[in-house]
């Protein structure tokens, strides 16, 4: 009578073993760093969704010839401040399209600002992914923002003839 061979010889299975071993170690810094990509990505497009906001209200702006203005509020949209948006909870956000929140840990985007500068110290509005910020309890939302290292911060004009400003920090996406 014939033996026929059932299954794999111990020497096969380790050779498979550390075969999959190997492709795990090559393989698995591409998808950890597809992860980072994905969130430096997310916030590049948030950045670039805060530039066209921005232009879209100046435009807004210069048509009703309001640009030299120190606080106005554009009716059906949001407030500006010498031809840009104004940097509190009517100002910047509402022309935007994103699921923000100010201080709100509940959104996809949690943002904050500082609406009391000066020339030296402008006004500026800063965003970060919610998950970031998981579990914080403190005030100082524009630090903890900034500390997270993957951010934009937008800072506004804060006299006549001022430009904007928009930061994107990705180190720590």
């Amino acid at each position: 009578m014939k033996r026929t061979k059932q299954g794999f010889t111990l020497i096969e299975l380790v050779v498979v073993m550390v075969i999959l071993a190997i492709l795990a170690v090559v393989a698995m810094p591409k998808f950890i760093n597809l992860k980072d990509s994905a969130n430096t990505s997310a916030l590049q497009g948030v950045s670039a969704a805060v530039h066209d906001a921005v232009e879209l209200a100046h435009s807004k702006a210069v048509v009703l010839d309001k640009q030299n203005e120190a606080y106005y509020a554009i009716d059906g949209a949001g407030s500006i401040q010498f031809g840009y948006p104004a940097v509190n909870k009517q100002g910047l956000v509402e022309f935007l399209t994103l699921d923000e929140g100010y201080h709100d840990l509940s959104k996809e985007w949690v943002w904050a600002a500082r609406n009391n500068g000066s020339l030296t110290t402008p006004d500026y509005w800063i965003v970060t992914r919610s998950s970031y910020l998981r579990g914080y309890t403190g005030s100082d939302f524009n630090g903890e923002i900034e500390a997270t290292q993957c951010y934009v911060k937008y800072t506004t004009a804060m006299q006549v003839g001022d430009e904007y400003a928009i930061e994107t920090v990705t180190d720590g996406c």
